[in-house]
């Protein structure tokens, strides 16, 4: 049961990358998030090839999907990191929970295959969670309330983003192995959202080389690292969907640390949501 520390803490470590933004990053620019956080990630990875000597490979056909994961992972990035600055992290982790639903379309286009019983009990459980995150005397206001936030909304685009960009890392790394595909993918991602930060925000890139931006950021970049290689080991020890399933549990953590690190309110109504849309991202994945 190794498997299953790591996938929890993987968990922990983006929940706790949420907090970080909302405790100091918050007059970090998103983009200046991102391509340190790309950056560094790829530089961790090289260093593991470094280190251990594993076979890098890199083929021409794998890179359209390399270009189009960098995008999808700067976009997803960016709206995570301006929801948690912006908003309450008790929104974004719940919200952020919603990405298995928006593999179900893409996953019925290709294979002609509708959800089993499980992956519908999934799909509901989900979705009725994400709607108890906000107040209101009927769903329909529940629902107007929810989108009516921005941090809502910015999750909700990571959440669809995350979904696609879900389809093209397993593509791609179970054609080159994931250790080749994420330094390739944190690579393309660091180098383009470096030269977007130069073009958008040069100034705002340069301060970020001062002292306390920079603790924040590697900080930052030091979670996202551990978070993956976390997860990454324990997919080798158990089948993918039960650890992406307890990886899904950083919603709940995000409400517990918004709680505890920020006074977020209302603990009970988004600790119970969480809980149902972790739930169901849960039979989503094990319904695959």
């Amino acid at each position: 049961m190794t498997w299953f520390p790591l996938s929890l803490g993987a968990a922990l470590t983006q929940a706790a990358q949420f907090a970080v933004i909302k405790g100091r990053g918050r007059v970090i620019p998103a983009l200046v998030i991102v391509a340190w956080g790309q950056l560094l990630s790829a530089l961790a990875w090289l260093a593991f090839f470094l280190f251990t000597g594993a076979r890098f490979a890199a083929p021409l056909w794998v890179w359209p999907a390399i270009i189009a994961s960098s995008f999808l992972a700067i976009s997803m990035n960016a709206l995570l990191a301006r929801a948690s600055a912006r908003g309450d992290i008790s929104i974004v982790g719940p919200m952020l929970a919603l990405s298995p639903v928006f593999t179900l379309l893409p996953d019925a286009l290709l294979s002609g295959t509708l959800p089993s019983a499980l992956g519908w009990l999934g799909l509901g459980l989900t979705l009725v969670g994400t709607v108890s995150l906000s107040g209101g005397s009927s769903w329909p206001e529940r629902l107007r309330t929810l989108l009516a936030r921005r941090d809502a909304l910015d999750a909700l685009g990571a959440a669809v983003l995350l979904g696609m960009l879900g389809a093209v890392d397993r593509w791609a790394a179970t054609g080159i192995g994931p250790p080749s595909y994420l330094l390739c993918s944190h690579g393309a991602s660091g180098i383009l959202s470096t030269v977007l930060a130069i073009a958008i925000v040069p100034r705002d890139l340069a301060r970020s080389a001062a002292p306390g931006n920079l603790i924040t950021l590697l900080a930052y970049a030091l979670l996202g690292v551990t978070g993956t290689g976390m997860q990454t080991t324990a997919l080798t020890m158990a089948p993918a969907s039960y650890v992406n399933a307890i990886r899904r549990l950083s919603a709940v953590l995000s409400v517990v640390l918004g709680r505890a690190l920020f006074g977020e309110p209302d603990l009970r109504r988004r600790l119970v949501s969480a809980l149902l849309a972790s739930a169901g991202a849960a039979c989503l994945l094990l319904a695959r």
